[in-house]
C-alpha cells in the first residue's frame, strides 16, 4: 500500500493505532487525505477491508448495508456495500444488493465512526449521519463489530 502523508502506510497500522491516529490528526490531515482522490480511496478501502476481520456477527444476522461516503472530490459520493451473512462480512463497491439500511455521512465523520472516535447516536441526532431504511438495525450496528478504541 502506498504511504499516505499524515497517515503513513495503513497496512502497517493496527486498528487501535489507527483509532489513535484519527483521534489526534489535525483537521488539515483529514482535508488533505480525503481531498486527494487516490489517498481517499486507499484509506476508505483499507477501513472497509478491515471490517471483514472486525465483524463479530451471529448466525442469525443477515443484512446488506450501503455506505455513502459523501464529499467526494469532484462531487458525489463513494459507495461501499457490506453484506452481513451469519458470521461472515464481505465488502464490495458495486452496491448490487438491496440494502436493509443506507448510511450517509461525510468522510471525516465516517473515519471517526469506524475508529470509535464518535458516538453514533450523537452523530445521528446532530445530523452528521443520515439513515434510510431500517433505523433500528442501523442503531445496533456498533455491537456487531469489534470497533477499536483510541
Amino acid at each position: 500500500m502506498a504511504e499516505i502523508e499524515g497517515f503513513g502506510d495503513l497496512s502497517d497500522i493496527s486498528p487501535t493505532d489507527f483509532a489513535k491516529l484519527v483521534k489526534t490528526a489535525p483537521k488539515e490531515v483529514f482535508e488533505q487525505v480525503l481531498g486527494d482522490p487516490e489517498a481517499r480511496t486507499t484509506v476508505l478501502d483499507e477501513v472497509f477491508n478491515r471490517m471483514t476481520t472486525l465483524y463479530k456477527g451471529s448466525k442469525s444476522t443477515k443484512a446488506v448495508l450501503h455506505w455513502k461516503i459523501l464529499d467526494k472530490p469532484g462531487g458525489g459520493y463513494d459507495l461501499y456495500e457490506t453484506v452481513l451473512d451469519g458470521t461472515e462480512c464481505t465488502v464490495n463497491k458495486d452496491g448490487e444488493n438491496e440494502a436493509r439500511a443506507t448510511i450517509s455521512l461525510n468522510g471525516v465523520e465516517f473515519l471517526k465512526l469506524a475508529s470509535g472516535n464518535a458516538s453514533p447516536p450523537v452523530q445521528f441526532m446532530t445530523g452528521k449521519i443520515k439513515i434510510k431504511g431500517d433505523l433500528g438495525f442501523a442503531a445496533g450496528l456498533a455491537s456487531l463489530f469489534n470497533i477499536p478504541k483510541a
